[in-house]
């Protein structure tokens, strides 16, 4: 059953308010408010009747399609015994309305001196004649009115009418952002949800409510999401489609023609697919018709893509589209293939649809497909197409995906245990190689050392020799391939004991390039560029990290060579250098681009962009809402933790819980912390953050001592950011004798944190010369004041977007603008309060995304707005906006 067990909450709050916005303003007669199905338009409204109906006579009415082509239809309940002809009826409907709404104000004990209110549900599906009489009410200021209506459908007219009068406002819902998926997921299940779970939900659904809640309900009913700690962590298996789910989806879907339902089965079987080949089985009005109901999206525009609108969309029709019909769909599409065959995930789409029709699929295919579902981390997916493999021939390939898909699940243990023995017997430098990486990655993820690398290497040269003595012709490049990879298990051992001096001559020899094929140069090269990246990011030379790491990210890959994690890997590094080095605008952009194109890969490996998250509040000393994100993650990393972080974001969730006081939380995350091995990078920031934790509620000189151990020992690594961490936990503990020491190594790293952090200790330092000539001796931690107060941590904001610069036409030196004159003034007096808002918004440079964004409105609505406001303020462009306006000081309209 839908929603047992769950809440029931509001969360369309931002549209609500607009509504109340509009309607209380003195020019705004009517609201529309335009949904897609699922968006939660009716529970606006009810939220609507109950509050407006506490001051003002309120009046419901409801569309009915069944009624649409009835007079006055959408009126029946309150027109009985009425009847007559055209003229006369719809006088005596008007008295009647008026009647009703008079009776209501008598019976609700509303404000008589307030407009009644008329609330219209599904306004698309009313009859003409109803439509004509509430603009009658409204026009002649008996009536406010509100309604609802589908956006593909629209309003009966002349009810649009109103709004190119500019006497309504138009509120185009949208669905919900992640956060707002968060704090919905939360209220649902009545308790914390870990961030990748609510936010797998999010990217499932596309951010419809409705599909949210199903989805939600249907994996508690799975027994997929369930509580670990009293966090809700939701875990990937075999799942089902529940009949409510097909039910939404169908009614998303009702209305179709024939051909537009055949065509919505093909793109749901094949997606990604060709338009060309869609269109010619299905017809170009049946696409059209998909198209313009949003149903499906055309991606690669060069190319001519169709995808479907939301994922979940997919799963429901592959789960009802019958055998038969499957198989007609098949062979249809199958003859039509030879010129636009399938690569990537149409390929995986294509191979699993063969299945699913009862044919033979070849182990070449059934391999290469089960490996591009391991990249798109679908480990269940690859699985299932695996034990379709029958032949010998790829069993140590079949073993490297079963553990890639293991690894991706959070087994570890079952991941290690298939790639046993793989390179003893390996009978091509291919097989040899293939999973040479994901092997040493998933022993480290089960805690092996630096030191059990050695053997990891070892084993690889002695397979390269057995090999080049089996193939002399080929020895040169059996020995080229493997001391490649072998060079990279080094840099990975680096990564882990922080040896980054080391990683130097094998990073510059890999980048020189060897004799081995094109594939495998790609790949060496993207992890030489990755590891230096984050050798670069130790020393702190952050832009060069970040140079690197947008270098490794540009080498394209095929989908079928290797299966190592490259993309992720880089992305973690990518991160955690912008918010090491204190540049969130750059680690806001990266966990936006992460989340909007992950999919399913949050489940894996959302871990470290949630971490990220919380480093970056610990960055701005927000730590209360840094143990909010945090606590949460850490639920969810001792599920799956691929980075190795559970150590990471539990000290980091240990010292800001110390930083608030909250003695109990910090002691308990402490006791449960152990460290594990993982790229020191990482670990050293995890080590410092413990140790400032443990001095925070010791007070003992003993974590202060362990911080300035860190500090030296990455001086001698030559890693400044990590010296520079460790000294900085420790001056704000109160460690203030190496204040020259700080600013030193501070001048060698980069980024907007450790200038902050140069601007602070400069006071910070005079302050310490007044103190230290009455200091006593002994250890003795006094709190510094706050780094948290210099202006670059109070002036950014991680997980807001960031807002769009003004542009010269609209702001000069920072001030904003106002009416130049009273003249001026006046002319903005023409304006409803919104307009009012958003045009000087627009003055003061404000793209219209960031006016949306800001302001929780669709951009059809702002730029509704603004084109109402240029017609009465006489001009044809924003660009206009600025010779009306004068530069001033902030006021209370500005």
């Amino acid at each position: 059953m839908v929603g047992l067990g769950l809440g029931s909450p509001f969360i369309r709050q931002a549209e609500l308010a607009d509504i109340h916005l509009a309607i209380d303003g003195e020019n705004c007669r009517a609201v529309f408010l335009s949904y897609d199905t699922g968006l939660g338009a009716s529970s606006i409204l009810r939220e609507l009747v109950l509050e407006s109906g506490q001051n003002r006579a309120v009046l419901t009415l409801q569309g009915t399609p069944s009624l649409s082509a009835v007079p006055f239809g959408a009126l029946a309940p309150i027109l009985r015994g009425i009847h007559g002809d055209t003229l006369g009826l719809r006088t005596q409907v008007f008295r009647a309305v008026l009647k009703a709404i008079d009776d209501l104000k008598n019976t609700q004990n509303s404000d008589l001196n307030a407009l009644p209110l008329i609330v219209l549900d599904d306004a698309h599906a009313v009859d003409t004649s109803t439509a004509e009489l509430l603009v009658d009410l409204v026009l002649a200021g008996s009536v406010i009115l509100v309604a609802s209506h589908l956006r593909s459908r629209g309003m009966p007219e002349p009810l649009p009418r109103l709004w190119s009068a500019g006497l309504a406002e138009n509120i185009d819902m949208t669905p919900l952002t992640r956060d707002q998926t968060h704090a919905y997921c939360q209220a649902l299940l009545q308790g914390p949800v870990a961030l990748q779970t609510s936010w797998y939900f999010w990217s499932s659904a596309k951010g419809n409510p409705l599909l949210i809640k199903l989805l939600v309900s249907e994996a508690v009913d799975d027994a997929l999401l369930t509580q670990s700690r009293g966090v809700w962590v939701y875990q990937e298996g075999p799942r089902t489609v529940g009949r409510n789910l097909r039910d939404a989806v169908a009614h998303q879907i009702r209305g179709l023609s024939i051909h537009a339902e055949e065509a919505l089965d093909l793109v749901a079987l094949a997606e990604p697919v060709s338009l060309i080949l869609v269109e010619a089985i299905s017809g170009e009005a049946a696409v059209k018709q998909l198209v313009e109901r949003e149903l499906v999206h055309v991606t690669d525009l060069d190319n001519g893509t169709l995808r479907l609108a939301s994922p979940i969309y997919g799963d429901v029709i592959r789960h009802t589209v019958s055998p038969a019909h499957r198989r007609i769909l098949f062979d249809a599409m199958n003859q039509r293939m030879d010129s636009h065959r399938p690569t990537g995930e149409g390929l995986l789409r294509w191979v699993s649809w063969a299945i699913d029709c009862g044919l033979d699929v070849a182990d070449e295919l059934l391999l290469q497909a089960a490996l591009i579902a391991c990249k798109l981390s679908q480990p269940l997916v690859s699985l299932e197409l695996t034990r379709h493999i029958t032949g010998q021939d790829n069993a140590l390939r079949v073993a490297a995906i079963k553990s890639r898909a293991e690894y991706l699940r959070g087994d570890y243990q079952a991941a290690a245990i298939l790639l046993d023995d793989t390179l003893e017997e390996a009978h091509s430098v291919e097989d040899l190689i293939f999973a040479s990486l994901l092997k040493v990655a998933t022993r480290m993820a089960l805690g092996m050392p630096a030191s059990g690398i050695a053997d990891e290497i070892e084993q690889l040269e002695t397979g390269g020799l057995r090999l080049a003595g089996q193939a002399p012709a080929e020895a040169d490049t059996i020995h080229a391939m493997v001391e490649d990879r072998v060079k990279l298990l080094k840099l990975m051992a680096f990564s882990q004991t922080g040896q980054y001096r080391n990683m130097e001559p094998l990073i510059a020899a890999l980048k020189a390039g060897s004799a081995v094929p094109e594939a495998e140069r790609k790949l060496v090269l993207t992890f030489a560029l990755t590891m230096e990246a984050e050798q670069l990011c130790a020393q702190g030379r952050l832009a060069e990290s970040q140079q690197r790491s947008s270098e490794a990210f540009a080498i394209e890959h095929s989908d079928d060579y290797d299966i190592f994690f490259i993309p992720e890997m880089i992305v973690f590094r990518q991160l955690t250098t912008a918010l090491v080095a204190g540049d969130l605008d750059q680690a806001q952009l990266l966990l936006d681009r992460f989340f909007v194109d992950a999919g399913s890969v949050i489940l894996s490996f959302g871990g470290s962009a949630n971490v990220g998250r919380g480093m970056g509040y610990v960055r701005q000393g927000r730590f209360d809402q840094a143990v909010e994100a945090l606590l949460p993650c850490i639920e969810s990393l001792r599920a799956t933790d691929p980075q190795q972080l559970l150590g990471f974001c539990t000290a980091l969730t240990a010292y800001s819980a110390a930083q608030l006081g909250q003695v109990d939380l910090a002691s308990g995350l402490l006791a449960d912390y152990q460290e594990k091995p993982g790229m020191f990078l990482i670990t050293s920031h995890e080590r410092a953050f413990a140790a400032a934790a443990r001095e925070h509620l010791k007070h003992d000189g003993v974590g202060l001592a362990a911080l300035m151990a860190l500090a030296d020992e990455s001086r001698k690594e030559g890693s400044a950011l990590l010296e520079l961490n460790a000294l900085v936990l420790a001056m704000e503990l109160g460690e203030l004798n190496h204040v020259d020491r700080l600013l030193d190594v501070a001048a060698h790293v980069d980024g907007p944190w450790s200038a902050a952090v140069v601007q602070f200790v400069g006071g910070t330092r005079k302050n310490h010369v007044a103190k230290s000539n009455g200091s006593d001796r002994g250890p003795k931690v006094v709190h510094s004041p706050a780094l948290a107060d210099v202006p670059w941590y109070s002036g950014n904001n991680v997980d807001v977007p960031g807002m769009e610069s003004a542009s010269s036409a609209g702001a000069v030196n920072g001030q904003p603008l106002i009416a130049q004159n009273n003249g001026d003034l006046a002319m903005l007096g023409k304006l409803t309060k919104r307009e009012s808002q958003i045009t000087l918004m627009a003055a003061n440079g404000l793209t219209d995304r960031a006016i949306a964004g800001q302001l929780q409105l669709s951009l059809r609505t702002v730029e509704g707005h603004l084109y109402r406001a240029y017609s009465k303020l006489g001009i044809t462009s924003r660009d206009e906006l600025a010779p009306l306006l004068a530069h001033s000081g902030p006021t209370e309209s500005s």
